[in-house]
């Protein structure tokens, strides 16, 4: 055989080879279609983790932009926002997402898809990877600085300056959009110190425990409506609960509540109203840690009356003022037990 006729040959079988390559090529990408539908079909088995357990499934919580209606100077309020968005990480149940980290990374994928980068950068999002928000959380800070009960000489407060934050919180669906839930949160401090203008504490112990007292309670507005906190252990002397070192500090009380076997729906739309059931008293907390807590029952409540083999209980935070106001109730019903004596 002469070398033209090899040649030939050579050529032809390259030929063929070129238009047998996206045939296969466009066969194996059917076979993957085909197996993509077929896909979410099949049961999926739980991810287990290295401790033998089921994987932990989070929830997405998107934090939307909170928009400044008081008087607070940028500072404080991005320190507001900063510190809702940790009291929720924190809490070890969601995986929290920003708006503007979403829109990031769409654009990534958008690029990516568009060939104009070449996507093979380990960092950037897979397309069709990204996890729909369940929850956003968004809302507005209403005040921030002295509260006007302080009082204030010539421009300059009382030796005990309170201070006061207040924020509107707002939870929606992630996919309809529809407000699930509206709550105030409203925290409390003190500085016992000498202030001259309005926001001259805002970086001080009132101000910070102000500050953090409302956005912990933004986040139990979250937590009580997807996870509410629970008692998870009854031990000899104390209980323990699934909240963090992020999400509560010793002495915070929290009410205990024996909670319904269903949870409450609204009878005339359906939807869903979170947990509920009876108060059989309250817990201090006594120790924290990064995955759970300790506490002890307060008052007349006994160990022995939490029985977790049977039931199930939740906690719901007991608010600096709520605790203020009894305390001062009681105060004055012992005055008054007192006097009624003479």
């Amino acid at each position: 055989m002469d070398t033209k006729t090899l040649t030939k040959l050579s050529l032809m079988g390259l030929l063929a080879l070129s238009f047998a390559a996206p045939v296969a090529l466009a066969q194996d990408a059917d076979d993957g279609d085909e197996a993509a539908e077929e896909a979410p079909k099949k049961k999926k088995k739980a991810k287990k983790s290295k401790n033998g357990g089921a994987e932990a499934t989070r929830m997405v919580v998107a934090i939307n932009k909170f928009e400044n209606k008081s008087d607070a100077p940028d500072s404080v309020f991005e320190t507001i926002r900063a510190r809702v968005q940790q009291c929720i990480v924190g809490s070890r149940k969601f995986e929290v997402v920003e708006r503007e980290q979403l829109k990031a990374a769409m654009s990534e994928q958008n690029l990516v898809a568009s060939g104009m980068t070449d996507g093979e950068d380990a960092d950037a999002p897979e397309s069709g990877k990204m996890k729909a928000a369940s929850y956003v959380i968004y809302g507005n800070v209403l005040f921030c600085g002295a509260d006007k009960s302080g009082g204030s000489t010539e421009g300059v407060a009382s030796a005990v300056n309170k201070s006061k934050v207040e924020l509107q919180i707002k939870i929606t669906n992630g996919e309809t959009g529809k407000i699930l839930t509206q709550k105030s949160a409203i925290g409390y401090g003190i500085d016992k110190a000498m202030s001259t203008s309005e926001f001259s504490s805002a970086t001080g112990q009132g101000m910070r425990d102000a500050i953090d007292e409302a956005c912990h309670m933004a986040a139990d507005a979250l937590r009580d409506l997807a996870y509410p906190a629970k008692v998870i252990k009854v031990g000899k002397k104390d209980i323990t609960i699934n909240m963090t070192d992020e999400e509560v500090k010793e002495d915070d009380v929290f009410d205990l509540i024996e909670a319904d076997d269903e949870p409450m729906v609204d009878p005339d739309t359906g939807a869903f109203l979170g947990f509920d059931g009876d108060d059989v008293g309250r817990v201090v907390i006594t120790r924290t840690g990064p995955l759970t807590s300790k506490a002890k029952p307060m008052g007349d409540l006994e160990l022995d009356d939490i029985d977790t083999d049977e039931n199930t209980y939740i906690l719901r935070r007991v608010s600096k003022a709520t605790l203020k106001k009894e305390r001062k109730k009681e105060s004055q019903k012992k005055k008054a037990a007192f006097e009624s004596r003479f």
